[in-house]
């Protein structure tokens, strides 16, 4: 594991999945969940090549069928962890014959972590390294502790939206493939309070929404984790229901907001991959950039 830090913020990764491990403030207050297995022992896990589920937990591709586990294979990749500095560092793998295996293209991932200020800058570097078209989704899926200091309680934070939304959520099955259920979410709105309800449904998954930016914020202390994901068009925000101690929905105390370039199949839909709904095709030699940004306070 290594650390970067700037004069207001400190980072952790680890090699496992190019994984964050923690981000502190200049007086040592955690913002993300620490991964207690009693409720979710991830933290903020890397999703490559599909977000979500797949129709029968695998896909087909060129008359082959392949197995992949729910949000990919990337969160348990060994990445090589290459220091740019104080604050940058950069994570790196390249396609080797247990990636071909579940997923037949040869490609180069990064993820680079640059802290400025109270900031942490999150970019996605993807290099087609094959001679066929690359079909694939990314994605991010944090977790924030909430409440983030001690004498708070999950409720008194909301979710801020960068605009005023009208959008419906999309409901998961226990496949974690969209049934095509769905309901209004915000109507004209730009928060919503963290109730204990709030995900009794499971994740929230949104694919019209209009914001690029989420706020997890207290009305109490003000405490905030802000997440802005230009160019990302699809979102997803969830957080259990409950521990699997009995612990009610109200006593989970993180809430992950996950900027998406994909979406859960639809259940039911074709298992072709390139056919899939929102995945991107990168061409043989071509390079996808992209970048989110984590600010604290």
């Amino acid at each position: 594991m290594l650390t970067i830090k700037s004069d207001e913020i400190e980072v952790a990764v680890t090699s496992k999945g190019a994984e964050l491990q923690s981000i502190k403030d200049a007086r040592g207050v955690e913002y993300l969940w620490q991964g207690d297995p009693a409720f979710w022992a991830r933290r903020s896990p890397l999703l490559f090549p599909v977000v979500g589920g797949l129709p029968g937990g695998s896909y087909a591709y060129e008359g082959s069928t392949y197995r992949l586990a729910n949000h990919g294979f990337a969160k348990e990749l060994e990445f090589r962890l290459l220091p740019q500095g104080p604050d940058v560092l950069r994570c790196e793998f390249d396609a080797d014959e247990s990636s071909l295996a579940l997923y037949p293209f040869k490609f180069k991932l990064a993820v680079t972590y640059k802290v400025k200020g109270s900031k942490l800058e999150v970019g996605y570097e993807l290099v087609n390294a094959d001679r066929k078209r690359m079909t694939f989704s990314i994605g991010a899926h944090p977790a924030f502790r909430a409440p983030i200091i001690e004498g708070e309680r999950r409720s008194d934070y909301d979710l801020v939206f960068e605009k005023p939304e009208t959008v419906d959520r999309h409901y998961l099955n226990s496949d974690n493939l969209r049934s095509g259920e769905t309901s209004r979410f915000l109507d004209g709105a730009s928060s919503v309070q963290v109730t204990p309800d709030l995900f009794e449904r499971g994740a929230i998954v949104l694919k019209d929404h209009v914001s690029r930016k989420v706020t997890l914020k207290s009305r109490v202390s003000g405490r905030f984790v802000e997440l802005s994901f230009p160019g990302f068009p699809q979102l997803g925000i969830w957080s259990p229901k409950g521990a699997a101690g009995g612990a009610a929905a109200g006593d989970v105390p993180f809430v992950c907001i996950e900027p998406w370039y994909g979406i859960m199949a639809l259940a039911g839909s074709t298992q072709d991959l390139e056919r899939k709904e929102a995945a991107l095709a990168l061409s043989a030699g071509s390079v996808f950039r992209s970048a989110y940004s984590i600010r604290i306070g």
